[in-house]
């Protein structure tokens, strides 16, 4: 069975289209002053529901019965998760795009949806990556105690960033802001963040390819 076989079981099965309708709920981000970081969370609550209603069918059982190598379910996995974060972080992008129409000068709670935000984000969810899978992976049913743990690191991660740009002095005034002549130092920061993702996520199959090579299904 090919991976994009298994990628298409995936889609049926663990991750059907309807889990993406999480993404709509960025459209809060147009209430003003709404916390951009909460718009970005939501992937968790979507993969939440999609393990436990994938445990509770049985999806490791049978996916693991399938002519295909454990490797590729790992890789699956990945794949079925990285894109639902990745559809969740873009549709609050653009969001972002009209909510600073409707609040040009601004958030007042949290950072602004601008390139550092998105930057930040993407490291939180790399680093939620590296610990919930390799977690789910180490019984390959199991989601709830390397679930809160992967939550928390998302939440606590972003909070440590946030609050290091507001205490750095002059951090914020070029990094929280939707002033387009500092998008120069905001955008290396997203490139630092999508490389901290990918190298993270990539990490975490790595590790999780261990761990599961050693579970008795």
């Amino acid at each position: 069975m090919s991976t994009i076989t298994l990628l298409r079981k995936e889609v049926r099965l663990f991750l059907p289209p309807t889990y993406l309708l999480t993404a709509a709920l960025t459209l809060f981000n147009l209430i003003p002053h709404y916390p951009m970081i909460i718009g970005a969370s939501y992937f968790i609550l979507a993969l939440f529901i999609a393990f436990s209603e994938a445990n509770a069918n049985k999806d490791h059982e049978f996916t693991i019965a399938l002519p295909v190598s454990r490797n590729r379910v790992v890789l699956a996995k990945h794949l079925s998760v990285a894109a639902l974060e990745l559809v969740q972080f873009a549709a609050l992008a653009i969001v972002a795009v009209f909510a600073a129409l409707i609040t040009p000068d601004g958030n007042v709670i949290g950072m602004d949806g601008n390139y550092t935000f998105f930057g930040l984000v993407l490291v939180s969810a790399g680093l939620f990556n590296v610990i919930f899978l390799p977690g789910y992976f180490s019984t390959g049913y199991k989601t709830g105690r390397s679930g809160v743990l992967a939550a928390i690191t998302f939440f606590v991660s972003y909070g440590t960033f946030e609050l290091l740009i507001n205490v750095i002095p002059g951090a914020s005034d070029v990094l929280d802001t939707l002033d387009p002549a500092d998008a120069g130092p905001q955008l290396v920061v997203l490139a630092i963040g999508a490389v901290a993702y990918l190298v993270l996520t990539a990490t975490s199959y790595r590790l999780s390819v261990r761990r599961f090579d050693r579970v008795n299904l």
